[in-house]
């Protein structure tokens, strides 16, 4: 006589019993695999608001962004006129170290207070999940540097020489511009020759950027 603690086997059920363990089985799977692919729903469904949130938020973040520009611009505007003109007289009195130092804290204050960024060279530092930021970057325009695209370039186009392909700055002319970043997936860079700049063509690219006037 066997054990009562002996495990018996499957193989030695009767088929009634077996049946009745197949359809359990069965049954159990089945509710486990529906919620499964509820979960996922639910889970997808998750994603795909905050996806919608997450864009919505970059959106009105860059209108407040550019809004609190439009706002300083001005005010920024008139206080480094009046720093450059008192620079301009050191400079004519011969007070170079004067007149420097004025220089080095115009360009800070530009940082400071309107968030002015210096050249990059290029945008390769950001990703897709950059998409929507947008940086005010001082360029001097430039001829040279590789460029792919036209409005819109690929992330790794040197920004010197897309500000003067854009037509915002001419090459030699130092100005500011508004650096849009975009989600490349899905965008084709054409190329053109635009204000003595060449710009290639590009089949895709997963960052991209724009340029604005300020």
């Amino acid at each position: 006589m066997s054990d009562d603690n002996d495990l018996i086997g499957l193989d030695d059920l009767p088929d009634e019993a077996r049946s009745v363990v197949d359809a359990a089985e069965r049954a159990v799977a089945e509710v486990r695999e529906r919620a499964d692919h509820e979960a996922t729903e639910i889970r997808l469904a998750a994603e795909r608001e905050c996806d919608v949130i997450r864009a919505r938020a970059e959106t009105e973040l860059a209108a407040v962004q550019h809004a609190t520009t439009r706002e300083l611009a001005p005010l920024v505007r008139e206080l480094l006129d009046q720093l450059r003109e008192l620079q301009q007289r050191y400079t004519r009195e011969g007070l170079l170290d004067e007149a420097l130092a004025i220089r080095a804290r115009v360009r800070q204050l530009r940082g400071d207070l309107l968030g002015v960024r210096s050249d990059p060279g290029n945008l390769t530092e950001f990703t897709p999940a950059d998409a929507g930021r947008t940086l005010l970057v001082e360029v001097t325009g430039r001829t040279d540097g590789s460029v792919w695209g036209t409005d819109t370039y690929t992330s790794d186009s040197r920004l010197a020489t897309v500000a003067v392909h854009a037509g915002l700055v001419r090459t030699g002319e130092r100005g500011l511009v508004r650096v849009v970043i975009l989600d490349g997936a899905g965008l084709v860079y054409a190329g053109s020759h635009r204000n003595e700049v060449i710009s290639f063509d590009y089949a895709n690219y997963p960052v991209a950027y724009r340029v604005e006037r300020v």
